[in-house]
């Protein structure tokens, strides 16, 4: 618990901190129309937004300082991730609340990622045996460039015939192909798993086998030596 404190006092570490104490902000400032700014004919949440870009892009510093000057770490490791995708789902939330985004969408990303972390929590420290893939990557780009365009949402269900909804369903689309991919992994190293468990069991089982017929035995020769001859007691 002492060395994940020490891991925490670091500046990727703060970085990552900050994204999450931006999520509040972001919601309050996306759904609150009285901090909207007009733009043209529309009156859009572009406070919101700004302070979501600012967050968003702590990550890409954190990870360089982490890279640039060693500073990565198991808790790093482990909470960025988690901040990432709090920030995703908290300003996709906040757009469905203002109607900007379908309600679907929030549904299906919120499914997908309920997924992860229940199958990260069961493999824990076994989780980095998977590989990144290049379509997680892509997906994630992609879905962000649709959360971007989303705060326009208004202009494009007028213009464009709701261009912001293609974009994140493509997003969508290619996460959960990237998730199949992380998928087909994990079921390898959740079966490794388990069979694990099962042989520690079963050998658990067969050590206290082997020790119940040792003690019975015991008992047995302990009832021999001590019972006695009965040709003794008629002399």
């Amino acid at each position: 618990m002492k060395e994940l404190f020490k891991q925490f006092w670091t500046i990727p570490n703060m970085l990552t901190l900050f994204r999450v104490v931006c999520v509040p902000f972001v919601m309050w400032c996306t759904i609150d129309p009285s901090t909207y700014i007009a733009v043209g004919e529309y009156s859009l949440p572009i406070v919101g937004l700004i302070i979501m870009a600012v967050a968003a892009g702590s990550d890409l510093v954190d990870g360089f300082i982490a890279r640039r000057f060693n500073q990565g770490s198991q808790l790093g490791e482990m909470i960025d991730p988690f901040a990432d995708k709090l920030l995703h789902c908290a300003t996709i939330l906040s757009l469905v609340i203002i109607c900007f985004v379908h309600w679907a969408f929030i549904v299906i990303l919120l499914v997908k990622e309920a997924t992860m972390v229940v199958g990260g929590i069961f493999m824990a420290g076994d989780s980095k045996n998977i590989k990144a893939n290049y379509m997680g990557k892509v997906a994630s780009a992609t879905i962000s460039v649709a959360i971007i365009m989303s705060f326009f949402h208004p202009f494009w269900a007028d213009k464009v015939f709701y261009l912001d909804w293609i974009v994140l369903s493509i997003g969508l689309v290619l996460t959960y192909i990237a998730f199949f991919n992380y998928l087909k992994q994990a079921i390898v190293i959740i079966k490794g798993i388990l069979a694990k468990r099962k042989a520690q069991k079963e050998g658990l089982t067969e050590d206290a086998a082997e020790k119940e017929d040792a003690g019975a035995e015991a008992e047995k020769v302990e009832v021999e030596i001590v019972e006695p001859d009965d040709s003794d007691k008629t002399r």
